[in-house]
Parts: structure tokens; C-alpha cells; sequence
């Protein structure tokens, strides 16, 4: 069985997340940009990227699904921890 946490951002919602394992990040809707490890990358409707451990940075407008694979989700352990920061413009 797969763990997975469906997010919704908004405009100038940033979102700080702490990734105990390595994990899938799914766009399901709108555009977002994100750092973790010193890469940036840049996420749209449909794509899907793979995330190492660490510190991840969200920003963007719509809906993301984090996925934990199912190897990794039988573990007892918290995957993530997260935060968030609304700023206005």
C-alpha cells in the first residue's frame, strides 16, 4: 500500500517540508517551483519528480500529491514534518 498527502498551495504560500525518506512529488494541477538539495525544478500539470531526503521548499499555485512508496511506508517511522509561510506581496 502507498502513503500519499494530496497539498494545495496558493499564491504567495511558501512551504517548508522536512523529508525523513525519499519520496515521489506528483503536480496535479498548476505550476509550482521547488528546492531541495540546491536544485531547483520547476513542476506542471501532470509531471512528477523523485525527492531525496531533506529539506524541501514549495511554492506555486494549485495541487501536489507527496507519495511515499510502499517499501519505505511499512517503516514505523514519521517521514516528514512541515511548516508553512504566507507572505503577502
Amino acid at each position: 500500500m502507498a502513503h500519499s498527502l494530496r497539498l494545495e498551495l496558493a499564491d504567495g504560500e511558501l512551504l517548508v517540508l522536512q523529508l525523513a525518506r525519499r519520496c515521489q512529488l506528483f503536480a496535479r494541477s498548476g505550476a509550482h517551483w521547488l528546492t531541495i538539495d540546491g536544485q531547483d525544478i520547476c513542476l506542471h500539470d501532470g509531471e512528477t519528480v523523485d525527492l531525496p531526503a531533506g529539506k524541501l521548499l514549495l511554492e506555486g499555485r494549485g495541487q501536489l500529491e507527496l507519495r511515499l512508496c510502499a517499501e519505505q511506508a511499512a517503516a514505523q517511522h514519521a517521514w516528514l514534518s512541515l511548516g508553512s509561510h504566507y507572505q503577502t506581496v
